[in-house]
């Protein structure tokens, strides 16, 4: 009768192995989380710049309706638009009648407390009834490429 002999092999990964891995996923993360960060804040740039662009509609259409521009952002106010909302968390609408009836400043400011705080390139937005855009940085110097 012949025997047979059944080699008892181990299946697996070794240690060396699964350390190349390892090593490998950390600098994919390495690489990836900063770009992934990098796209959040430009994505809720974009949104506050939506924002502003809603609420200089509105304003134009306030004027229409009523012959001067609305002195306020804030609900039941006197001089309101209305639909307007801001729906975000990382930056603060205000609206600065600056010159009267006949001109605004709509401004985004970054919360201070949000995960945005750390964008300090593009810390303000601002537009106004002519539609000029400005953004500032955290020093309140104007920078060029947040528009």
């Amino acid at each position: 009768m012949k025997e047979t002999i059944i080699a008892n092999k181990q299946t697996g990964f070794t240690l060396v192995e699964l350390m190349i891995v390892v090593a490998i996923v950390g600098i994919l993360a390495g690489i990836g989380y900063p770009s992934y960060s990098a796209y959040i804040i430009d994505n809720n740039r974009n949104d506050a710049k939506t924002a502003l662009y809603k609420a200089q509609l509105l304003q134009e259409q306030y004027y229409l309706d009523n012959g001067l521009y609305a002195t306020s952002l804030a609900s039941g106010a006197v001089n309101t638009l209305s639909g307007w909302s801001d729906n975000t968390d990382f930056y603060n609408f205000s609206l600065d009648p600056s010159a009267g009836v006949g001109s605004y400043t709509l401004i985004a400011t970054v919360h201070a407390s949000s995960a945005q705080a750390t964008d300090s390139d593009c810390a303000f937005f601002t537009i106004d009834h002519l539609g000029t855009t400005v953004s500032m940085n955290s020093t309140e110097n104007v920078t060029s490429d947040c528009w």
